[in-house]
């Protein structure tokens, strides 16, 4: 039983219990336009940072977005998301980590196709960031 529960605690610890640990997403409110800016990124595995629209009561609107960028494993700054509509003062953007699971570096997940690129999970929660366009 002790080994059992050892085990366990080793697994959580070092993140080997289905999370990745280095997942954090650091964003600031945004411009109008048709361009969003990350300020960093820290993924253990190549991901998609994902821009998603709001509804007329500030909820995310998923699983379609309105544009993406991939990124490598580690950390990466100033990610440039080129957006397919132009935002205007007063919106709420959501800014989410998507793991990249299906053909490497092509963005998949969207609405009938929620299985491949799924959004990455920290603490059981998926990673991501409300964002006001100013």
């Amino acid at each position: 039983m002790m080994l059992r529960y050892s085990l366990a605690a080793a697994a959580l610890t070092f993140g080997l219990a289905g999370t990745a640990a280095a997942q954090s997403l650091e964003v600031s409110a945004q411009s109008a336009g048709d361009t969003a800016t990350v300020d960093a990124v820290d993924v253990d595995e190549a991901a998609f940072v994902v821009v998603h629209e709001s509804d007329a009561e500030g909820n995310i609107v998923a699983p379609a977005s309105i544009g993406h960028a991939a990124v490598a494993a580690g950390v990466e700054t100033a990610i440039r998301i080129p957006l397919e509509r132009e935002v205007t003062a007063g919106e709420r953007l959501f800014v989410m980590l998507h793991r990249d699971s299906g053909e490497p570096g092509v963005y998949e997940f969207g609405p009938g196709s929620v299985d491949v690129d799924p959004p990455m999970i920290r603490e059981g929660k998926p990673v991501v960031r409300p964002v006001p366009v100013q």
